[in-house]
């Protein structure tokens, strides 16, 4: 598998780039349904998108440095060509899910719409624009597996990042299938309930079945340096626990201040 683009003229447009903006064309789409189906306004959809969208690419870039600030030159932190390869490339996806929470709650805040019912209608958008953004990630060579040379093993001639004529698992091909899985898994989740009048815990729902499947599938990368590993554990793996009991501390809590309305 080799690294590269669409040459367009004097121009390459890479295929990481490519995909993250199929991804936002495929989520737009599945917003669209969604909010459809819902009976909420599109345009406030949109509105929401554009604070989430900002949101995440600051938080995915920010965990990003944090995550990987030992191998920053910091000599060269003024040199253009050098910050602009350094705030171009490298990204963390739990990142910009913080990232992307905040500019929800901003929009609310600024904007005074109801984020909340929109999260629980669209937020089947967030694993199928991730599935794209992965199968890039598969593409160019970054958020690599391990050794392996079991069926679907890929070899890169070329990378940005992986080791090259090494069999490699498809590591990111796995976590784009599964976000595709949680995808439909969260959109017939909703249907449900909104058919049976029922209220939808689909953010949270969210939150902890790719938790899970993220902290399984970290033991499958093989870039250590760049995901941050402690006490044995990545930092996504730390974080995936912390949104599994943050979630079942909410919903706890939840069950409690219900139980004390009826009494």
């Amino acid at each position: 598998m080799q690294n590269v683009g669409i040459q367009i003229g004097t121009v390459t447009v890479s295929w990481y780039g490519l995909f993250i903006v199929l991804g936002i064309l495929a989520g737009t789409a599945l917003g669209y349904l969604l909010v459809c189906f819902s009976h909420l306004k599109f345009d406030d959809f949109i509105q929401i998108a554009c604070f989430t969208g900002l949101g995440a690419m600051a938080g995915a870039k920010l965990l990003y440095l944090i995550v990987s600030w030992q191998k920053i030159d910091f000599t060269r932190i003024t040199d253009p060509e050098y910050l602009n390869a350094l705030l171009g490339g490298g990204f963390v996806f739990y990142g910009g899910l913080a990232g992307g929470l905040l500019g929800l709650y901003l929009c609310g805040k600024i904007l005074h719409i109801p984020v909340v019912e929109y999260a629980r209608s669209v937020i089947p958008v967030i694993p199928l624009a991730h599935a794209f953004g992965r199968i890039g990630c598969a593409v160019v060579g970054c958020c690599y597996g391990v050794p392996y040379d079991g069926p679907g093993a890929v070899v890169y001639t070329e990378s940005i990042a992986a080791p090259t004529g090494i069999p490699l698992f498809p590591v990111q091909a796995v976590e784009a299938a599964g976000n595709l899985v949680l995808t439909a898994v969260l959109c017939g989740y909703i249907i449900f309930c909104k058919k049976k009048g029922k209220k939808a815990k689909s953010v949270q729902l969210y939150l902890v079945l790719y938790a899970v499947f993220r902290f399984v599938l970290e033991f499958m990368r093989y870039d250590d340096g760049e995901r941050g590993i402690i006490f044995g554990l990545s930092t996504s793996q730390w974080i995936s626990i912390l949104i599994c009991a943050g979630v079942i501390a909410v919903v706890i809590f939840g069950k409690k201040k219900e139980t004390v309305k009826k009494v």
